[in-house]
């Protein structure tokens, strides 16, 4: 059966209510609405028969977690391990990868992987004869780490960090370093004044270099950030 409900808000429920037409923060006036206007009455509609409110609240995708596409594409840096210093560019085409390494000792390699969740399964040989696989997962945005293994190591470890793009100086969208490195770490960097800046990569470290100065940075990838602690400054990520 149906029930028809009249609801009539009194002056002090409407006074009460957040709505529109109350005055904008930033000043002005909008008109009042008419107070003899009833509002409509409402109708209540009985449920379907045996359906589970589950049912009705179920999203027509039934996309996991486990295939959401995450960006990895672009320059990585990797320093401080077992794997050796090198910078690897990975190309990625949905869940597919490929990388091409470059070793600063002038080797090179590459690899090739599926990309699930925020794990990446792969592959990898390089010019030496060296091969083996491995995985990769991004705790961060600009984080890499994980496992490998190849003919005489059982239980690498390899760890990468995304430094070549954009970066902020104090979180400024205004003042952007257009930051790149190549596979041996050393650094470029060019300001929002067309000032070119140069330094090098040390495992999570950016040092920069200026009239024989020497200022150091730590990557702190849980804020995306680099912090140079002895001048107070801080640059923040801001894509590439």
């Amino acid at each position: 059966m149906l029930v028809a409900l009249l609801v009539v808000a009194t002056p002090r429920a409407r006074a009460q209510s957040g709505n529109s037409n109350q005055q904008p923060a930033g000043g002005g006036t909008i008109s009042e609405p008419a107070t003899n206007r009833k509002p409509p009455a409402k109708t209540s509609v009985p449920k379907s028969p045996g359906t589970s409110k589950s049912a009705r609240t179920r999203p027509k995708s039934a996309a996991t977690a486990a295939n959401v596409v995450v960006p990895i594409d672009g320059k990585w840096w990797t320093s401080g391990n077992d794997f050796g210093t090198s910078a690897v560019v990975f190309t990625q085409i949905g869940n597919d990868v490929s990388g091409q390494i470059t070793y600063a000792d002038g080797r090179t390699g590459n690899l090739t992987g599926v990309f699930s969740g925020k794990r990446l399964n792969y592959t990898w040989a390089n010019s030496a004869g060296d091969h083996g696989s491995g995985w990769l997962e991004q705790s961060w945005s600009n984080f890499l780490g994980g496992t490998w293994r190849g003919q005489r190591t059982t239980n690498g470890s390899w760890t990468l960090n995304r430094i070549e793009g954009n970066w902020c100086f104090g979180g400024s969208r205004t003042r952007i370093r257009k930051v790149t490195h190549n596979a041996r770490g050393a650094l470029r960097l060019v300001t929002e004044d067309g000032e070119i800046e140069e330094g090098h990569l040390e495992g999570p470290y950016i040092i920069l270099e200026d009239e024989g100065l020497s200022v150091k940075g730590e990557i702190y990838y849980k804020a995306n950030r680099v912090d140079f602690v002895a001048t107070g400054t801080y640059w923040t990520w801001c894509g590439r």
